[in-house]
């Protein structure tokens, strides 16, 4: 596939973008958090689109972006009651950056977007490029990320021709994302907020500033992913990235100490750590890579999905994969292991 659509950020390739987006073609963009397939989101049809594209669940809702907090509120209802106008003043605080938000929708918000559910996950992100793209954009960006439903999320503009080039009008390049995980995505609650996605914006941040905070129970994954257990596979799901399999290659994921080394040569795996490997035991695998020098997370996170897809390209049968402690960004990285491997 032609690598043409990939084009440099500048201002001629942005307000190239813009034209695209309001013409109702799907645009590749970049984020600080992965690269996201974009589209008018006022626009049902272009929405629909995203849907298609990606093969989509039609239950599974998008996320807007926006430019700012201020132009955020043409979209939401957070002014009554109190409580609620307190908290989404809270959680804009942390923008731009990568964080959605689930709160009542305005009625100016197409059901296409939220999957006919009364709420709506907005952000403002906080990458220099889609930031331009936004303003040069007369309406918020309807945008998951650029990839088939259900493989790994792209984080580089390759990633988005690899998998959805024939889809795209064209791809917009700003470099590798930053954080390389998916954003973090809470519901706003009188008592404080409950975490239906963990990011880049940590749990023990989330505490620091709403003061409580309700985890999602890890034994809840369900058909329906919302965490409540309903299995009604129709009923729109509260924010996205929930399915209890996601972000997942074509071949099999083990994390480290589920896998069984004596079943399958060490030469037919693809192992993946978040510290180097002494050269004796990394040089027994088929296929070998460090996401950190010094084991730092922020470092695994944003390169996991890039080795993981890479490690899905060679000829080796199973990936083997670290763990860490679900603290901080690790919560959110093993959240995405869990469901790669489910």
């Amino acid at each position: 596939m032609s690598s043409a659509k990939i084009k440099a950020a500048s201002n001629a390739s942005i307000s190239e973008a813009a034209l695209h987006l309001a013409e109702g073609r799907l645009v590749g963009v970049p984020t600080e958090t992965v690269y996201g397939l974009a589209a008018d989101a006022t626009n049902p049809v272009a929405v629909r689109k995203i849907f298609e594209a990606k093969g989509r669940p039609s239950n599974n809702p998008l996320i807007i972006h926006v430019d700012s907090a201020e132009s955020a509120r043409r979209w939401v209802h957070v002014d009554h009651p109190p409580w609620l106008a307190d908290q989404w003043q809270r959680a804009a605080a942390f923008w731009p950056g990568p964080l959605t938000v689930v709160v009542p929708r305005s009625a100016e918000v197409v059901d296409e977007v939220t999957a006919g559910a009364p709420t709506v996950a907005i952000r403002v992100p906080s990458h220099p490029v889609m930031r331009s793209l936004l303003a040069a954009c007369e309406f918020p960006i309807a945008a998951p990320s650029a990839n088939p439903s259900n493989y790994v999320s792209p984080t580089c503009a390759e990633h988005v021709r690899q998998g959805l080039g024939d889809k795209v009008a064209m791809i917009l390049d700003g470099g590798e994302c930053q954080c390389g995980l998916e954003s973090t995505i809470i519901r706003l609650r009188s008592e404080g907020v409950e975490l239906l996605r963990p990011g880049s914006i940590s749990v023990e941040q989330l505490q620091d500033a709403f003061g409580f905070v309700q985890l999602p129970h890890e034994d809840d994954a369900n058909a329906a992913g919302d965490g409540s257990g309903r299995t009604d596979p129709v009923a729109a799901m509260p924010a996205p990235g929930m399915l209890a399999k996601h972000y997942s290659p074509t071949k099999p994921l083990r994390i480290v100490d589920a896998w069984q080394p004596e079943k399958l040569e060490p030469s037919r795996v693809a192992r993946i750590t978040f510290a180097p490997l002494p050269d004796a035991q990394a040089g027994r695998f088929g296929w070998y890579r460090s996401l950190s020098s010094t084991g730092d997370l922020n470092e695994v996170a944003q390169h996991l999905f890039t080795a993981i897809r890479q490690a899905d390209a060679t000829a080796c049968e199973l990936i083997v994969i670290d763990r860490c402690d679900r603290s901080g960004i690790g919560r959110a990285i093993m959240d995405r292991i869990d469901r790669a491997a489910g």
